[in-house]
C-alpha cells in the first residue's frame, strides 16, 4: 500500500513539473534549464537571441551585464555553456600592453579566463568561465558573479565610464 502511494505522489508530481514547465515556457531558442536556475536563484533576466542577459548592480554607481549561452559544448559525457561579460571595446589591433595585462589577470583568477574577441574593425574584451550546462541555482548563480565582479573591475580599471 505505501508503495502505491509512493508511486502515485510521484507521478504526482512529475505531471506537475511538466504542467510547470509548460506553463512557463523557455523563450524560442533558449534554454529552459537555464531558466529554472535563474528563476530559482531569484534573477531578473531577459533573452537576447537566445542568450539570458542579466543587468547587475555592482554598487550604486556601477553596473555590469553578464550573458549566459543557451548553446553548449560537449566533451563526452560533460556539457558546459559559457558565461560571459564585456569589459572594453576598441577599434583596430588589441594594445600589447593590454595583451599583457590580460594574460597576467588569467594567472590569478580562479575561474574564467579573459579572452580577446576580433571582429574586422574591433575587439571586444571579454570575461567567460564555463559552467556545468545543468548546473543549479546556487552554483549558476555563483558562476555568473564571479564573471561580474570580474569584468567590472578590469573596465573600472581600463576606464572611468561604466559601458558594460
Amino acid at each position: 500500500m505505501a508503495n502505491r502511494f509512493a508511486i502515485a505522489a510521484a507521478t504526482l508530481m512529475a505531471a506537475a513539473s511538466v504542467a510547470a514547465a509548460a506553463a512557463d515556457p523557455a523563450p524560442s531558442g533558449a534554454d529552459p534549464r537555464v531558466q529554472a536556475a535563474l528563476k530559482a536563484a531569484g534573477l531578473g533576466y531577459s533573452v537576447d537571441e537566445g542568450d539570458y542577459r542579466l543587468e547587475y548592480d555592482v554598487d550604486k554607481d556601477r553596473s555590469q551585464r553578464v550573458w549566459v549561452a543557451s548553446d553548449t559544448a560537449r566533451i563526452d559525457q560533460l556539457e558546459v555553456r559559457d558565461v560571459w561579460s564585456v569589459a572594453a571595446r576598441g577599434k583596430g589591433e588589441v594594445p600589447a600592453d593590454l595583451a599583457r595585462m590580460l594574460l597576467k589577470e588569467n594567472v590569478r583568477v580562479i575561474l574564467g579566463a579573459w579572452q580577446v574577441n576580433r571582429s574586422e574593425d574591433e575587439y571586444l574584451v571579454v570575461f567567460l568561465a564555463q559552467v556545468d550546462a545543468a548546473a543549479n541555482a546556487a552554483t549558476l548563480q555563483e558562476v555568473i558573479e564571479v564573471v561580474m565582479f570580474s569584468a567590472d573591475r578590469i573596465e573600472k580599471q581600463l576606464s572611468d565610464q561604466d559601458a558594460f
